[in-house]
């Protein structure tokens, strides 16, 4: 699936999404101006606002306040990143160096601020209640989010429950207010903005359960460095499947290895890796992935056919397409 053929579908759209991110972040700081400009060289597939903008045309007329919606999601998402790359110590991003590499940590946090405070100014420009709600919801979340799963990595003890909370709040809840706050602006209905609340869900929650698979597949050419996860603790659930099956003894095994300060770090990942496979880890959660997929494509079966419905129907199945 080619992310440029939605693209298509959305030109005049993409356009305008791209001109507002860029006049946004406009700055009398000469080194936040070139951080910025670094950060737009170098940005990702941003299937944040695509999503947002296919949705709402797919469920009404977009207008200059779904744009805005884009731009705060993908403005959001970016300072989140930013913030992340420092509580992880990244090195690199997308290939590249991160912002906190090339010049410093801080520098990283407050450009991350700098762009959330836009973010949340460019909604607050609007006077939309409602909008401003769905985004201040989802920035508490991805701090939760994250605090819950450091919680969870010095304790090892996470549950299949508490990754699902932890997935949701760090991603789903971004695409959840992205998609919402576009539709929205239409001024589609109750029953609409929960068919779509449910698309975003599902279709967030699968795709943190891919990346979650993809740090157990060291011979997949995804962009990701294979055992990250592990690395730092973090318990996901190709791991948790594999723990649920096995018997005591071997899961007391494996949180003893986790537990090890001592160890190096490739025989761990060698071992976790083995004890996933053994277990059916990653077909575990590749079923459970193609499942929120599936479901996600089941939530928009009502809206009217067009190019767009269309488009996001293809993502979701892209997402759950099998790669192993």
């Amino acid at each position: 699936m080619e992310l440029r053929n939605l693209i298509s579908d959305i030109g005049k759209e993409w356009e305008e999404y791209d001109t507002l991110i860029k006049a946004s972040i406009q700055s009398k700081s000469s080194l936040l101006t070139t951080i910025n400009s670094y950060i737009l060289q170098n940005r990702g597939k941003q299937i944040r606002p695509m999503l947002g903008i296919l949705s709402a045309k797919a469920c009404g007329e977009s207008n200059n306040l779904t744009i805005t919606c884009a731009v705060v999601t993908e403005m959001i998402h970016t300072a989140t990143l930013l913030h992340d790359d420092v509580a992880d110590s990244a090195e690199m991003r997308r290939g590249s160096p991160t912002v906190q590499t090339l010049y410093n940590p801080a520098a990283s946090i407050l450009t991350g601020d700098f762009w959330l405070a836009k973010a949340l100014s460019l909604i607050v420009a609007k006077k939309d209640s409602q909008i401003l709600g769905y985004f201040t919801q989802t920035v508490e979340d991805l701090s939760e989010g994250e605090l819950f799963q450091m919680q969870k990595a010095g304790s090892l003890d996470t549950t299949r429950e508490d990754y699902y909370s932890i997935i949701y709040k760090k991603t789903a809840s971004l695409f959840v207010s992205a998609l919402k706050s576009c539709v929205y602006s239409t001024g589609a209905n109750e029953k609409v903005l929960k068919m779509v609340e449910q698309y975003a869900w599902h279709l967030g929650m699968a795709f943190q359960i891919r990346d979650d698979i993809f740090d157990y597949m060291p011979n997949l050419d995804t962009g990701k460095i294979a055992g990250n996860d592990l690395r730092e603790n973090k318990i996901t659930l190709p791991l948790i499947a594999a723990m649920e099956i096995a018997g005591d003894q071997e899961k007391e095994r494996v949180l003893s290895l986790l537990k090890d300060k001592n160890m190096d770090s490739l025989i761990l990942q060698e071992s976790i890796f083995s004890f996933v496979n053994n277990y059916s880890g990653i077909a575990l959660t590749q079923a459970a992935l193609i499942e929120h997929c599936k479901r996600a494509e089941e939530s928009i079966g009502s809206l009217s056919d067009s190019s767009y419905k269309k488009d996001l129907v293809e993502l979701a199945r892209y997402v759950g397409s099998r790669f192993i």
